[in-house]
């Protein structure tokens, strides 16, 4: 690329990064707002959950420290309910989505 070519293509866009452009000129973008209350989020912290409680870590440790059997089952059955609901949306989306079944009509 020539350098009259590099010249035309940043008058076309000037917001864009180059490679070559010095620190103070690049545009920092801001980061966009996270929503926290969104699928994806409850599906990563319920799995998360599940497999923390199942191999040990995090909440499997608070769970079994207590040397209650009790409590580390009950913590379990939360964890494992949880990842049902997720991977029960899941599934209905993927089957939604492949034309399996129709979704329901609304009310």
């Amino acid at each position: 690329m020539s350098a009259k070519e590099r010249r035309a293509r940043r008058q076309r866009h000037p917001g864009v990064e180059h490679p070559g452009a010095p620190e103070a000129a690049r545009a920092v973008l801001p980061l966009a707002e996270w929503k926290w209350r969104t699928f994806p989020v409850y599906f990563a912290g319920s799995l998360g959950l599940f497999v923390g409680v199942y191999i040990g870590w995090l909440a499997g440790f608070i769970a079994a420290d207590s040397k209650n059997q009790t409590v580390t089952t009950v913590v379990f059955v939360i964890s494992a309910i949880l990842l049902g609901f997720a991977l029960s949306r899941v599934t209905t989306r993927f089957l939604l989505g492949r034309r399996w079944i129709k979704p329901r009509p609304r009310k």
